[in-house]
């Protein structure tokens, strides 16, 4: 298994990290990678103190990446949002046991929507990875 490191993007980190100085990761770094492909742990390398690089497994790269590429696919790889978010509120509904006949027939045509999106995107995934 190999491993990616990658520039750091500014959302939050995972609560699994590590930090580590340039320093370290140049006197440490097969024990790092290591460490990083066994347990899935972030190695976060700083520079003069700040956050510069992440290292991370190949695998949470692929897994954090994935997703992305599914969805530049094009529409037909994701549910629109206004659908994605009436479908939201028609399963809340649905929880509270409030549905119309008319609300249930439409969550039931979202939910085959998202269906039939998930299988291709199941389908798409042997040609990305």
């Amino acid at each position: 298994m190999g491993v990616i490191i990658a520039v750091r993007s500014t959302r939050k980190r995972d609560p699994m990290s590590m930090k580590v100085t340039i320093h370290q990761l140049q006197e440490q770094l097969p024990d790092l990678l290591e460490r990083t492909i066994q347990s899935g742990e972030e190695c976060i390398v700083q520079r003069n103190g700040k956050d510069y690089a992440v290292i991370v497994s190949a695998r949470t790269w692929r897994r954090r990446t994935v997703g992305r590429r599914l969805d530049a696919l094009g529409p037909a790889y994701r549910l629109a949002p206004e659908k994605q978010t009436r479908a939201e509120e028609l399963l809340a509904k649905n929880q509270e046991g409030h549905l119309t006949r008319a609300e249930r027939r439409e969550l039931d045509t979202l939910l085959r929507e998202c269906e039939d999106i998930m299988l291709r995107r199941s389908a798409a995934l042997d040609h990305l990875l």
